[in-house]
Order: structure tokens, then C-alpha cells, then sequence
């Protein structure tokens, strides 16, 4: 009877993490992709110091969540995550337009997986 009580309660603390872990990414994913938004705006407008202060934000945010994200999220993806940002950056830094919509997009796209890939939905568990 212990042995079944201590499985319940290992169980139940898996299960607590697990959320406390998804919900952690999703908030994540959510409060990158408004920055995202915002900083797509204000490149549009060619406000590149807005722009830099922007990724600066988010990669603050990034940096603060990392560890939660490579608790679950393999290593190829953190990194292209990680160098997209930085490649942005870069652009954003020399006010290249294209190159930085180009790459900026890459980045928010690989954010847009995070979600899916933490939570649970039935595409990725197909």
C-alpha cells in the first residue's frame, strides 16, 4: 500500500512539473511574439533604435527562460532560435531591411513551434 501511495504522489508531482513547465513556455512564446510584433512594426516604420531596444527585450526574456526551454526543447533548436536572434540583430544593427525581415521571420516562426511542441495538442502527439 506505501508503494502505491508513493506512486501516486511521484505521478502527481511529474504531472505538476509538466504543467508548471508548459505553461512557463507558453507565456514565454506568447510575450516574445507581441514584442515580435511591435518590433516588426517598428521596422516597417525604419525605426531601427526601437527595433535594437526590442530584441534587446527579447533576448532578455530569452536568456531569463532558457533553462526551462532546454529542459524539453533539443539543442539544434535553442541554438537556431539563438543565432536567428542574433543574425536579426546584426541587421538591425546595419538597418539592413530585407535581410532583417528575412531573418526575423525565421525567428518568430521558430517561436511560433514552441507552443506546439510543449503543450498538448494532437498534432504532436500524431
Amino acid at each position: 500500500m506505501k508503494a502505491l501511495v508513493l506512486s501516486i504522489v511521484i505521478l502527481l508531482i511529474i504531472f505538476v512539473f509538466i504543467g508548471i513547465h508548459s505553461y512557463i513556455m507558453f507565456t514565454l512564446a506568447e510575450s516574445i511574439n507581441a514584442l515580435c510584433e511591435e518590433t516588426l512594426t517598428l521596422a516597417s516604420s525604419d525605426r531601427w533604435d526601437s527595433v535594437i531596444e526590442n530584441i534587446d527585450r527579447i533576448q532578455k526574456q530569452w536568456d531569463k527562460k532558457r533553462v526551462w526551454a532546454s529542459l524539453t526543447i533539443s539543442t539544434k533548436n535553442i541554438e537556431e532560435i539563438e543565432i536567428s536572434l542574433k543574425q536579426s540583430r546584426a541587421f538591425a544593427t546595419l538597418q539592413e531591411k530585407p535581410d532583417f525581415f528575412g531573418e526575423f521571420i525565421m525567428f518568430t516562426m521558430l517561436l511560433d513551434h514552441i507552443p506546439h511542441q510543449e503543450g498538448f495538442s494532437i498534432e504532436e502527439i500524431l
